[in-house]
């Protein structure tokens, strides 16, 4: 076998394999990715863009097109030279499910190669009883499936996205009301188990931000925050297009922060915290019960700017100002997103109230981009980013990504391993 002595740079990153096969198998995932990131695209665009010999390109997409992972997508005209041919995912090659669990109401879509939503299903029911909910969450999925005309041997996952649970592992009880039940459960087992299909779990912070990672060519390796607004809030992190776990995959529960208007530690009793930026803080300005809530409903009184809603925006704004100075100090991220479970004209507000930002490093004159902006994915961003999931784990080039699930080697749809081409 052939070893490396050093790492390997390919494409802008490092390489720390001692396997030849490593390098290949990188080349692979790099070029797919580019191409499902970017296509159209053409084999010249892929090597300025990646940093591999023509050659290389050539033989990889050669094989892609053999295994219809791509396809062909039309020739350039106009130009000179010989006409460039355009490539870019075959939307038929696989399937990914997103599933987003909120309280009492579950969002699923059913997406293409080509990140294309063929279905989009939302059902409403008790989300405290966690097998019930898994058993009509695996038989939507089998219905969506069959309305999308998706094989199962070509779906390659289900992306499950929940919010953060507090587990026994921990020395304090960190539980939040109403999804008491799913604590120290195996909830991704039961479904996998039910449906038939690999799933991975993600919180719905870090799903939204995979989401707008993928949504958006211009952030591919982008280090920027996704702040996430529900029931309550979270921080997805990503890092040079990765997203960024941390040690127990933890990292960005900005809803523990001891910052007054988030929702403040449970065993933090000495610190009076108050939940406003969330749901539960919307509910208690209007004066209804949180269940109550609904998008039509915050988006009709925002359309009026109903007071109690608009004294809510500007209480919410100040707690965001602080989070996002303490992102900021934390991560020096290139920009960061506010999105979540709320109307997009709502989230605009609040990203506009918030402004003048607090003075942190991050206030430099050489800036490409605000400092706060709304996410450009803002409605369905934790379904969209949880049916981005398999996809991702399956062709990421990036080895040393810190995820928290792989999908095993013997259940993926394929596996973009290199065969004796394309070194």
């Amino acid at each position: 076998m052939l070893e490396s002595k050093k790492p390997i740079e390919l494409g802008g990153a490092i390489v720390d394999g001692s396997r030849i096969e490593d390098a290949r198998t990188f080349n692979r995932r790099l070029v797919f990715e580019t191409i499902f990131q970017r296509g159209p695209i053409s084999r010249v665009e892929i090597a300025g863009l990646v940093g591999l010999r023509p050659q290389t390109i050539s033989s990889i997409t050669r094989e892609l097109i053999e295994q219809e992972l791509i396809v062909e997508a039309g020739r350039s005209s106009g130009l000179r030279g010989q006409p460039q041919i355009y490539l870019e995912p075959n939307a038929q090659a696989g399937y990914s499910v997103g599933v987003h669990i909120d309280r009492n109401f579950c969002v699923l879509v059913v997406c293409d190669l080509k990140r294309t939503e063929l279905v989009r299903r939302e059902l409403s029911f008790d989300t405290a009883d966690p097998r019930d909910a898994l058993a009509r969450i695996a038989r939507a999925i089998d219905e969506a499936l069959a309305v999308a005309k998706a094989p199962r041997n070509r779906v390659w996952g289900v992306g499950l996205v929940l919010p953060t649970f507090g587990s026994d592992i921990y020395d304090f009880n960190f539980a939040m009301p109403h999804w008491e039940a799913w604590r120290n459960i195996s909830f991704a087992e039961d479904l996998r188990a039910l449906c038939g299909l690999p799933v991975l779990v993600e919180n719905d912070a870090t799903a939204a931000a995979i989401g707008e990672r993928f949504h958006r060519q211009d952030i591919t390796n982008a280090i920027f925050a996704y702040f996430y607004i529900g029931h309550g809030t979270g921080c997805g992190l990503i890092i040079d297009g990765v997203p960024f776990k941390g040690f127990g995959g933890n990292a960005g529960e900005a809803g523990l922060l001891p910052v007054f208007g988030l929702d403040g530690s449970p065993v933090w009793p000495d610190l009076q915290t108050t939940d406003v930026l969330s749901l539960r803080g919307i509910a208690a300005a209007l004066a209804v019960d949180e269940s109550e809530l609904t998008i039509d409903m915050i988006t009709r009184l925002h359309a009026v700017r109903d007071h109690r809603l608009m004294e809510w925006v500007a209480r919410a704004a100040s707690a965001l100002r602080d989070v996002v100075a303490i992102i900021e100090v934390m991560f020096d991220p290139e920009f960061i997103v506010a999105g979540g479970s709320l109307p997009r004209q709502l989230v605009e507000s609040l990203v506009e109230r918030a402004y003048p930002l607090r003075a942190t490093p991050a206030a430099r004159r050489d800036r490409l981009r605000p400092r706060l902006a709304a996410a450009e994915l803002v409605e369905d961003a934790a379904a969209s980013g949880g049916a981005m999931l398999p996809i991702f784990v399956n062709t990421s080039p990036n080895f040393r990504h810190l995820y928290v699930r792989q999908i095993p080697r013997d259940e993926r749809p394929f596996d973009l391993v290199a065969s004796d081409a394309g070194g």
